[in-house]
């Protein structure tokens, strides 16, 4: 098993980062401030959201998924109103196949366009977070 401590404190001499260890044991850097243990640190930058940051994300999940059905239900719509002729119609195949794209369609607009109507939704709901 590597001790994650030595190969932290290592790679921060490298860096011209002085380390020292008090009395207690606890690391702390030349300047005195406590230095974090490479787990913590790894956590920390990759992903170890607080609790508080891990329902943010999902309300704001949430929204967007709310913004989607209501562009998708729109889309829906739009599409009923466009009259289709024998010649071009495919089917019960074409119908799954268009209602799919149709939900995609919804997603990505819903992602990467500003209607507002997830903002709005998460600026209500994380008031009462």
């Amino acid at each position: 098993m590597i001790d994650t401590t030595t190969y932290l404190d290592a790679a921060r001499a490298r860096m011209g980062e002085a380390v020292e260890k008090n009395a207690a044991g606890q690391v702390r850097s030349g300047s005195g401030a406590p230095v974090k243990s490479f787990s913590e640190e790894l956590r920390e930058r990759v992903g170890g959201k607080s609790e508080s940051g891990r329902q943010q994300k999902k309300l704001m999940d949430a929204c967007r998924d709310m913004e989607s059905l209501f562009v998708s239900k729109m889309l829906k719509e739009m599409r009923n109103s466009v009259q289709k002729n024998e010649w071009l119609h495919g089917g019960q195949a074409e119908e799954i196949f268009e209602d799919m794209l149709y939900d995609e369609y919804s997603k990505e607009i819903s992602k990467n366009s500003n209607l507002g109507i997830a903002a709005m939704l998460y600026r209500e709901l994380s008031a009462k977070l």
